[in-house]
């Protein structure tokens, strides 16, 4: 499993390179606020084919996403969950997984952020926004 704060561009990269890992051990689905933690909270999501990503927020200004599959539930397929902030850095998860990808977190506070998260080939990156 990685977990990472980088530069968008290297992340770019290492995802890219992420598609040649090994697989993690499987762990059960569960709620996106159940993944980020106590105190989290949906403010947005996102359908791929294959799974769904969200972003979650905590009062405390930091910004958590999670990628959790809708199909291929319980066999390890490449999937990825990705928060960038706008002072280019950004942390990543992506490798074979049975259920989800992520968490994901980043102290987002003053800053605006992309979130995004990849499976079955699809790669999807919000807009900038969620200013804070």
């Amino acid at each position: 499993m990685r977990r990472k704060l980088l530069s968008f561009a290297t992340a770019v990269t290492l995802s890219v390179s992420a598609l040649l890992g090994a697989a993690s051990p499987a762990q059960a689905a569960e709620s996106p606020s159940a993944l980020c933690g106590s105190g989290y909270y949906v403010i947005d999501s996102h359908g791929l084919p294959g799974a769904t990503v969200y972003l979650l927020y905590k009062s405390n200004g930091y910004n958590c996403v999670v990628t959790i599959k809708t199909a291929d539930r319980g066999k390890a397929t490449m999937v990825g969950a990705y928060l960038i902030l706008s002072n280019d850095l950004g942390a990543f998860d992506e490798d074979p997984y049975k259920y989800y990808a992520g968490p994901v977190r980043a102290a987002a506070a003053g800053k605006c952020i992309q979130f995004g998260g990849s499976s079955r080939g699809t790669v999807w990156t919000s807009p900038w926004g969620h200013c804070g």
